[in-house]
């Protein structure tokens, strides 16, 4: 139990000492301003308007349903291909043989 603590201080630890390095940049401190400063104006409209939030969540589960059922289909799709493949790959391999068997006696 005891090199369990000591795992996961040193995994904070280590994470808080990148997190600081990395603040060295110029690019990253920016970057980090610019999505702080993004996530502080939605959290303010959300605590406003908390129905958009609601609304927002809603949109993004249902763009996600919408993805997972596409790639369902498609990966369906493949799979009916697939087993068509199959089934006629050895009716089309018979037909070459006898092709062949006509043609090179």
């Amino acid at each position: 139990m005891s090199n369990e603590n000591k795992l996961l201080k040193g995994m904070v630890i280590g994470a808080i000492v990148g997190a600081a390095v990395s603040m060295f940049d110029k690019n990253t401190r920016q970057a980090v301003l610019q999505s702080s400063k993004s996530m502080c104006s939605s959290l303010t409209q959300y605590v406003k308007q908390p129905t958009k939030l609601t609304t927002d969540v809603k949109r993004k589960v249902d763009t996600v349903r919408d993805t997972v059922q596409e790639v369902s289909d498609d990966l369906a799709f493949i799979n009916e291909k697939v087993n068509e493949l199959k089934e006629s790959s050895p009716h089309v391999i018979h037909m070459l043989q006898e092709t062949k068997d006509k043609l090179i006696p």
